[in-house]
C-alpha cells in the first residue's frame, strides 16, 4: 500500500514538474519575443535619428524627437514638427501630449 502511495506521489510530482517546465518554456519564449520587439523599436528610433540629422542637421533635437515621440510618427514629419509650424498638418495632427514633447525638445535644443 505504501509503495502504491509513493508511486502516486512520484507521478504527481513528475506531471506537475512537466507542467511547470512547459510554463517556464512559454515564459522564456514570451520574454524573448518581448526583447526582440524592444530591439526592433530601438533600431527604428536609431534609423529615424540618423535620417532626422541628415534632414535638419540638429543632433540634439533629432535625438530628443526620435527617442520621445511615438515610433509611428514618420521622420519626414520632423522638419515641420521641429519648426512647430502650427498650420502644418503634421504638427496639427499630433496629440496634445506629443505637442508638449515637441515643444520641450525644441526648447531644450536651443
Amino acid at each position: 500500500m505504501l509503495g502504491w502511495f509513493i508511486d502516486i506521489v512520484i507521478s504527481a510530482v513528475i506531471i506537475s514538474s512537466g507542467a511547470l517546465s512547459q510554463q517556464s518554456l512559454q515564459e522564456l519564449e514570451s520574454v524573448s519575443q518581448f526583447k526582440q520587439a524592444l530591439a526592433a523599436v530601438e533600431a527604428i528610433k536609431h534609423r529615424k535619428h540618423l535620417q532626422c540629422v541628415i534632414a535638419i542637421a540638429n543632433r540634439p533635437l533629432c535625438g530628443c524627437l526620435s527617442q520621445k515621440l511615438p515610433v509611428n510618427i514618420y521622420f519626414r514629419s520632423y522638419a515641420a514638427i521641429a519648426n512647430q509650424e502650427k498650420e502644418a498638418r503634421e504638427y496639427g495632427q499630433l496629440s496634445a501630449a506629443d505637442k508638449k514633447i515637441v515643444d520641450q525638445c525644441v526648447s531644450d535644443s536651443r
